[in-house]
């Protein structure tokens, strides 16, 4: 009488739950048994030669005959040697995205000084790769149908834009080159799967009222900034308040400032703020502090910017308040002794907001609201890109362009530059086109439609 498998693991099951036999005693038995059978699949033969050395034979491409002699001073030893060059063989037909995942974050790590970017790389592992299907296939089994199946899967499944896409398909891209520098595997098909475009999610461009201050809002909070400074002049945060508008810089990077970044008529962008994360036991990836690091967002944030006047008298004021509270030589904007920080600076403007009853916009919309101040102002794109630190001046104008006027100026604005009485500057006067239009008019009846649809196609095109 057989037994079928589940029958085999049900009796194992019933075996150790029973106490007569240990999970220890089924691995030990497991070894044995694939130890044998990966012995029984040797197809050289073993032998003792006359020397009492025992020799068995290896594949090897290399040698004429493709095979190579091997020895060992007992048969145990010369099994052993089978079984684990067997076992190192196959176990690259074994390597899955769950092998590589871990290995290839450590190499990550090696090879940036960011650690939010590898809590950022965590994250998406978890979310979209961990115990997925994907991420048990053996490398060597992927092709391009496969990985093109499941790359526009996971886009139409979460409703992916193209940079959500590409930061969760980092992960696929990058272990697969990390495989083939190890050895793993030869080449990498998600290399040349193309993705249609089409399934990306559009992101709709959020309103500009909800990006920027509008341009009767910068100056009330400026002011409220100037007064709290007045009332506490050893506080430089709200210095830093106005400062941001003046400069238009990251958050992160206006208050790594320091005061050796100071020229005469220029200020250097050469550090940043950001958050620190440290892996826990449970793999997880945990913010456990702010630190200045010694570089900026990408290369081409470091950068000089220049001057205007008030941004120096604010820098002025900052350095007066440091010296007077010994402080002087280190960091530009101080508080007791301390550096201020990226979330002073938001707990700041909130509260200008909350006082001034207008919308509250983070640190970074500062950012946005000074590159659209420049942009309307008609400075060179290519100077904006520089001084605010872009390395493409697609992203200023995708990102960071936005509409400062209020609603009634906007349409004011659309009134000048549309009505053709004005200046007649954009009016293109074309011979007897007052004569057609008041011959069309003639011709509107009550309804607003001209009575004979011949005789409006006739005069239209005359």
């Amino acid at each position: 009488m057989g037994y079928d498998e589940m029958d085999v693991k049900e009796l194992l099951s019933e075996a150790i739950g029973n106490g007569i036999i240990t999970l220890d005693d089924v691995r030990k038995k497991m070894a044995m048994m694939r130890r044998r059978d990966i012995l029984k699949a040797h197809k050289y033969k073993i032998w003792q030669g006359k020397d009492g050395k025992w020799y068995t034979h290896f594949y090897d491409e290399t040698k004429a005959d493709h095979r190579r002699l091997v020895k060992r001073s007992t048969q145990k030893e010369l099994e052993n040697l089978i079984v684990n060059t067997y076992c190192e063989e196959n176990a690259e037909d074994e390597i899955t995205l769950t092998t590589v995942y871990p290995m290839w974050l450590q190499y990550f790590q090696l090879h940036t000084l960011k650690s939010a970017s590898v809590k950022r790389y965590s994250t998406e592992w978890s979310r979209f790769y961990e115990g997925t299907k994907i991420a048990t296939i053996p490398l060597k089994k992927f092709n391009k149908l496969m990985l093109d199946e499941w790359a526009h899967g996971m886009i139409k499944t979460n409703h992916m834009t193209k940079k959500q896409y590409y930061t969760m398909s980092f992960i696929m891209r990058h272990c697969m080159e990390y495989a083939i520098d190890r050895g793993f595997i030869n080449s990498n098909p998600f290399a040349q799967v193309k993705i249609n475009a089409k399934m990306f999610r559009k992101e709709k461009k959020k309103s500009d009222e909800t990006q920027v201050y509008l341009e009767n809002e910068q100056p009330l909070i400026i002011e409220e900034a100037w007064k709290e400074y007045e009332e506490n002049p050893d506080n430089t945060t709200s210095l830093a308040v106005i400062l941001q508008f003046y400069l238009g810089v990251r958050p992160g990077e206006l208050v790594a400032l320091k005061e050796s970044d100071v020229s005469r008529d220029h200020i250097h962008i050469q550090h940043m703020e950001t958050s620190c994360y440290t892996e826990g036991p449970d793999g997880k990836f945990r913010k456990t502090s702010r630190e200045v690091v010694e570089h900026t967002k990408t290369d081409a944030g470091d950068r000089e910017i220049p001057l205007i006047e008030k941004a120096k008298l604010v820098i002025k004021l900052a350095m007066a308040a440091n010296e007077r509270n010994g402080c002087s030589g280190s960091y530009l904007f101080m508080n007791q002794g301390k550096r201020i920080t990226e979330n002073a600076i938001a707990c700041r403007l909130r509260k200008y907001c909350k006082y001034l009853d207008i919308p509250y916009r983070s640190p970074h919309k500062v950012r946005k609201t000074v590159i659209s101040s420049m942009i309307d102002e008609g400075i060179h794109i290519n100077t904006v890109r520089k001084i605010i630190g872009h390395e493409d001046e697609r992203t200023t104008y995708n990102n960071y362009c936005y509409d400062r006027k209020r609603p009634e100026e906007i349409v004011s604005q659309l009134d000048r530059a549309l009505d053709k009485n004005y200046n007649r500057k954009n009016v293109i006067d074309f011979p007897n086109g007052r004569e057609k239009i008041t011959e069309v008019t003639k011709e509107v009846t009550k309804n607003g439609q001209i009575s004979d649809n011949k005789k409006r196609r006739e005069i239209l095109i005359k």
